[in-house]
């Protein structure tokens, strides 16, 4: 072993309870004392991966609704670098990318905008943002997903690191590459003011979707922390 690099510890990976939530900010938690700890579950669990089985776009229903949205962001292209202002806490601004799409389909009266990390170490993708609005809004500035900054009519729901709005790219030190997968749904109802990724999401969008869209951003870091996949701040 190289000198001056930390032996192996006993991964302390605090998952919430019920869930398949990876917290990294619980002051209590030993990746907040020791964020080695961080670099060697990154290195470790590089080949896990929840997998794109996992996200919402690829249930079977809502994988057959027509993809008719264009959804995209000034900030980056599909398959593009995410900013790092973007990143997550302790790793960027933790600012909501700016979005924009096309017009929904006539019968759509609302919205719902979901982002999800497929490329996590864990059962399933996790949930970085969830909110929905009418559909006369067809644009969200940066940082409107951020708590308290959301347009008028918009609904920031719970994501699933437990927190309402957007919760950026924070992919662990030398995972490889994490892709973060926004997607569009055009509804005919207003979502209830309950719903969330782990409880009922998909049931509600199977009978409510009436069209979608997707938008996919990237973020890296290497085994040290450092930024290696973003686009210049």
């Amino acid at each position: 072993m190289a000198a001056g690099r930390p032996r192996t510890p006993a991964l302390g990976l605090a998952r919430r309870s019920g869930s398949s939530r990876l917290s990294t900010t619980a002051a209590s938690s030993p990746l907040r004392r020791h964020p080695w700890v961080l670099r060697w579950a990154g290195l470790l669990m590089r080949g896990r991966h929840a997998g794109d089985a996992s996200l919402a776009c690829s249930d079977a229903a809502l994988a057959r609704l027509p993809a008719t949205i264009e959804l995209r962001s000034a900030d980056f292209a599909h398959g593009a670098a995410m900013a790092q202002r973007q990143a997550g806490e302790g790793v960027g601004g933790n600012r909501s990318p700016a979005l924009a799409w096309t017009e929904l389909p006539p019968q759509a009266t609302h919205w719902l905008l979901l982002c999800e990390d497929p490329d996590v170490p864990l059962p399933r993708a996790i949930t970085h943002a969830l909110a929905w609005g009418p559909s006369s809004v067809n644009a969200l500035p940066e940082g409107a997903l951020n708590g308290g900054h959301a347009p008028a009519g918009v609904t920031l729901a719970m994501n699933g690191l437990g927190r309402l709005g957007y919760d950026g790219p924070r992919p662990l030190p030398g995972h490889g590459p994490h892709r973060y997968v926004f997607q569009l749904y055009a509804l005919d109802a207003v979502p209830p003011p309950d719903l969330s990724r782990e409880d009922g999401l998909l049931p509600w969008l199977h009978a409510h979707a009436l069209a979608r869209g997707r938008l996919d951003g990237l973020y890296q870091r290497d085994w040290r922390g450092r930024t290696v996949v973003a686009s210049p701040p």
